[in-house]
């Protein structure tokens, strides 16, 4: 599930589902080192760090497969790279066998070699490193993204290094060998069509900043319209047909411009740049006509910019943006809010958005938006975790009063209980056991130890006593008494020889009893202890308590993170809007000063059209 996770895009499912693997004694099957899947795992979640300490680990072990230890190096050099340590990168990348490494994976061999190519392409040396950089470059096949990309970034470092024509040849090249979209997998021939299109766009920018208007408006025509990059592509070819001489086609493209929702701030120029194209095409009536309007449109917009800064808080921010549930389908179900746990995000947490308001297009592209957007979904979502304890010690707090009312139902009963016992009475009969026993010890009592056998055949012979008694003393009972004193005689025998095991068995029994009370006392007093004391309900109600001062402390820190990062958003798009509404200044002052300029321009051909000028032989009289 880890690898279908990561196959998948899901580093962060992958992550969790690898350590619970590990939680339940690691995982095995793919090769003799799981470590190599950890830490690509690792680096495609940007973990940079824990990845190098994986693969460092990994290529210290002795017993580790060439091609195992081949990708570990590949791997250790992408780590390097991503770090910024150019140095280590490029010795960790010579150390991979390249040849190893295609015969094992091919699509790692590749990127190997897009790895070499930007290593070389940050030397800054471009007469040593051009033909190295061009056999990296013909070692990838035509339909690699790695080909696309290095190739593309050798054009910008040429252009960044002056040498114009050959940014030129890289970019044409490019797209000269742009393939067949039909002969590429979906994802992979849109990732051609964006390069292919940013290709044109820098391309034909080149041509515009070198003069050559007519190829520029070649090469930027083939960007579709429906195309990412098509506002650019349309205004850039707009401005090289101007300069050509074809004001048509430039009015024709700044009228689709026009035509679509000007989303981002830079578009804001089309209605000027539209009325100035009229004017090129000597049609001053009709220009007085589009700078009035342009005005108009920046009059209307910095309205509404500076109402939206004047009113701006959270609540409006957040209206301006359009969230993602994950899994919707329902276009018109509710919008998610922030800190909802449905709410679609990627795999850093930052929130998938799309603006409502073009005046936020650009600044919600950018990275300290994005990243400050995530940071209050997150405090938000903390929010609903801490308001989800909150409520679960509240159910603690009707617990423990369930519990101390149980419990003093318990003791009541047990009280009753111990009352009925009468417990006091079985201490004061065994002191007076003991007492009994201690008295006819020291008096050598032998007929208190009498077993039960011997207290009965007591009784019998004293009945014979008494029958005796009351019989004549005559021949026919001497006899009877003679065997009545010889019987006697044996039993205060019996009962004195067994005296000493009749009393070590009273004086046992007497213990025994004494062990019974005292566990029966010793547990009484801590019933009665545990009666008069409440230790562990106590404990468990200290314990809610010292949980509510955390939470209460956690409510503290967390509403003074969102108070600032509630104040960072607020501020940036204070920032943003103002940063609009001077740009816009500026098209509103232009487009008024060309409005005046043309409409005393037409007044003044106006006047001088009306002029009537006197006829030549009236002057000449005049003048004679």
């Amino acid at each position: 599930m880890a690898l279908y996770e990561y196959h998948q895009g899901n580093f962060f499912q992958a992550l969790t589902r690898l350590n619970l693997a590990n939680a339940e004694g690691g995982i095995a099957g793919h090769g003799d080192h799981p470590l190599l899947v950890e830490g690509g795992l690792m680096l495609g979640y940007g973990m940079t760090r824990e990845a190098q300490t994986l693969f460092q680990n990994l290529l210290d072990e002795a017993d580790v497969d060439p091609e195992t230890r081949n990708q570990a190096w590949f791997y250790l050099g992408k780590v390097f790279w991503l770090e910024d340590d150019a140095a280590a990168s490029s010795d960790a990348l010579e150390r991979v066998d390249g040849d190893l490494l295609e015969d094992t994976d091919e699509a790692l061999y590749h990127e190997w070699l897009y790895l070499k190519g930007q290593w070389l392409l940050g030397q800054n040396d471009a007469p040593n490193t051009a033909g190295p950089l061009g056999d990296l470059v013909e070692q990838l096949p035509d339909n690699s993204p790695w080909r696309w990309y290095l190739s593309y970034n050798r054009a910008v470092q040429r252009l960044a290094g002056g040498d114009l024509e050959g940014a030129i040849v890289d970019l044409s090249d490019l797209i000269d060998r742009a393939m067949p979209v039909d002969d590429l997998p979906s994802a992979t021939a849109d990732e051609l069509l964006a390069l292919e299109q940013q290709a044109r766009l820098s391309l034909g920018r080149l041509y515009l900043g070198q003069g050559e208007f007519e190829q520029a408006m070649a090469v930027l025509e083939n960007i579709p319209l429906d195309g990412m990059l098509s506002d650019q592509a349309l205004f850039d070819y707009a401005v090289a047909a101007s300069r050509h001489g074809r004001n048509g086609l430039a009015l024709q493209a700044l009228e689709t411009l026009q035509s679509r929702p000007l989303f981002t701030p830079w578009l804001q120029q089309v209605p000027y740049a539209r009325a100035f194209t009229i004017e090129q095409m000597d049609q001053p009536g009709s220009a007085l006509d589009a700078y009035r309007a342009a005005a108009e449109h920046y009059v209307a917009l910095d309205q509404r910019l500076s109402a939206e800064q004047a009113e701006l808080d959270e609540q409006r921010l957040v209206n301006a943006l359009a969230f993602i549930r994950e899994g919707e389908t329902d276009q018109n179900a509710a919008e998610p809010a922030l800190g909802e746990s449905a709410m679609l995000t990627d795999s850093y947490g930052r929130v998938q958005v799309r603006p409502q308001d073009f005046s936020l297009a650009e600044l919600l592209a950018g990275e300290p938006f994005q990243l400050a957007l995530r940071d209050l979904h997150e405090l938000y979502r903390l929010e609903h975790s801490l308001d989800q304890w909150r409520r679960q010690l509240a159910s603690f707090d009707v617990m423990l009063d369930t519990r101390r009312s149980r419990r003093e139902t318990r003791i009541r009963e047990t009280r009753e209980a111990l009352a009925e016992l009468d417990a006091d009475q079985w201490i004061a009969q065994q002191a007076e056991f003991r007492r009994r026993i201690e008295q006819a010890t020291d008096e050598n009592d032998a007929a208190f130890f009498m077993t039960n056998e011997q207290r009965a055949l007591k009784q019998q012979l004293d009945g014979v006593e008494e029958n005796l008694a009351s019989l004549p003393d005559d021949d026919s009972t001497r006899e009877q008494r003679r065997t009545y004193e010889r019987m006697r005689a044996y039993f205060n025998w019996w009962v004195a020889d067994e005296f000493s095991v009749n009393r070590w068995a009273a004086v046992k029994q007497l213990r025994e009893l004494d062990d019974a009370m005292d566990t029966f006392v010793s547990q009484r007093q801590l019933m009665e202890q545990e009666m008069a004391s409440d230790a562990r309900l106590d404990e468990f109600a200290d314990r809610i308590r010292r949980k509510e001062q955390e939470l209460a402390q956690v409510d503290q820190m967390l509403d003074k993170a969102l108070a600032k990062t509630r104040q960072q958003l607020v501020t940036q798009v204070q920032t943003e809007l103002a940063s609009q509404r001077r740009e816009i200044a500026g098209y509103l002052r232009a487009s008024r000063h060309a409005q005046a300029r043309l409409a005393d321009q037409l007044f003044l051909s106006e006047r001088e059209a009306n002029v009537v000028e006197p006829a030549g032989t009236g002057l000449e009289g005049a003048d004679e």
